[in-house]
């Protein structure tokens, strides 16, 4: 299970994953909004692409050994020792070609995030050297490395151990100086240890989510990836290869529940928040017809503008993970604006195609093929609500279609 981020145009999370103009990168990207690690592995399935909202580091030397000489694929976390210990850690990349580097900051400094961004402060550990594939193209901290810093070119893949003392938080920053060719697994070994902990009793104020999938033309269970909004604060968590799911949340959590599976048209479930001790999701997964259109009804725009709600971007993870489980779907993105009474002007053509670009752009930057997609503005020909009587109703105009071209 994975949690994600999106940052839209406002900002597009990665997890995130945010918008600067059209094009939508991932918040985690940045110091502020880092991905916090509360367990000793993390395991990040896709590296992130770019540098989010804001590069924070940027024109240093080449052989600067504190800090990289700017960002180019970043992801930032943040986690507190649980020990007064001897901290080493790996990273290990499931693509041997892929370089990484990392540095290591100490994180309780009052504007941290801005004082990296100003080099008021400096890392603890780096390791900016060329990926050694002998051993995996791993790197990290160890307790046998000499070097607090190692900078860039050929050199040891391990900077020291770090001691650190119970409590204390770190900002790690990985950074792939390459396009990622795959994810990567951060490993943090404490010596010694934190000790056990007894299993924490469920509290009485928790409920269960199932989720089950099935194929809705012969019931059959089908192994499906999931995105969940709303059951984790300001996060969505991620998960594939089951057709069963099945979680323990807060109570009264309203969710929206993302399905794909390759070979079948994308699916979104609500849920509304409830005080029942099981709450059980039943998604039927229709196959991928060819003229089938679909409603992506959670992307909503701000009223005359193209950036994107913060409410969104648990439907465009899930049209992207749409795209990327189907390689060979071709799709029409056709963007609406909300304008009652209004004739369909050419300002409206020209939002509503601005808005439909801003998806396409979305998907563009995560990879999906340009010979994929194709995008068109309709104005306010094919509003939802002609006659909108609340401002849930006027958002649902201000939407964004996907057509099925072929499969």
């Amino acid at each position: 299970m994975r949690k994600s981020a999106l940052a839209l145009p406002f900002i597009l999370w990665c997890p995130g994953i945010v918008a600067q103009g059209p094009v939508l990168t991932q918040e985690n990207a940045d110091c502020t909004g880092a991905i916090v690690l509360n367990d000793s592995v993390h395991y990040c399935r896709t590296a992130l692409k770019g540098v989010g909202n804001k590069l924070e580091i940027k024109e240093n030397p080449i052989d600067d050994k504190w800090w990289f000489e700017r960002e180019h694929n970043t992801t930032w976390y943040t986690f507190r020792a649980p020990v007064a210990t001897t901290l080493t850690l790996d990273i290990i990349p499931d693509n041997i070609e892929d370089d990484i580097d990392f540095l290591i900051f100490e994180g309780a400094i009052p504007g941290i995030c801005d004082k990296i961004a100003s080099r008021q402060v400096k890392a603890l550990r780096s390791n900016i050297s060329r990926n050694d594939k002998g051993i995996g193209s791993r790197c990290g901290l160890s307790k046998d490395a000499a070097d607090d810093y190692v900078r860039s070119g050929v050199g040891s893949s391990y900077s020291r151990a770090l001691e650190v003392e119970q409590g204390q938080l770190l900002y790690l920053v990985v950074d792939l100086q390459n396009r990622p060719l795959g994810g990567y697994t951060i490993r943090l070994h404490y010596d010694p240890p934190p000790k056990p902990t007894e299993p924490e009793k469920e509290e009485k104020a928790h409920q269960k989510l199932k989720v089950r999938i099935t194929d809705a033309k012969t019931g059959k269970p089908v192994k499906a990836s999931l995105t969940i909004q709303g059951m984790q604060f300001d996060q969505i968590v991620e998960a594939n290869g089951r057709s069963e799911y099945e979680y323990g949340m807060e109570m009264y959590r309203t969710l929206k529940i993302g399905c794909v599976q390759e070979g079948y048209m994308f699916s979104t479930v609500k849920v509304k928040g409830s005080m029942d001790p099981e709450v059980l999701v039943d998604i039927k997964l229709q196959p991928i017809v060819p003229g089938e259109k679909v409603v992506l009804e959670d992307i909503r725009f701000v009223g005359n503008d193209t950036k994107v709600m913060r409410q969104s971007e648990s439907a465009l993870l899930l049209l992207l993970r749409f795209m990327q489980a189907n390689p060979n779907v071709k799709v029409e993105i056709s963007g609406h604006v909300n304008g009652p009474t209004f004739k369909n002007t050419k300002e409206f053509i020209e939002l509503s195609t601005a808005r439909a670009k801003a998806v396409y752009d979305f998907l563009l930057v995560n990879d999906v093929q340009p010979a994929k997609l194709t995008y068109v503005g309709l104005g306010n020909a094919q509003m939802l609500f002609p006659d909108p009587k609340t401002k849930e109703q006027s958002e649902a105009n201000r939407r964004v279609e996907v057509k099925i071209l072929s499969f």
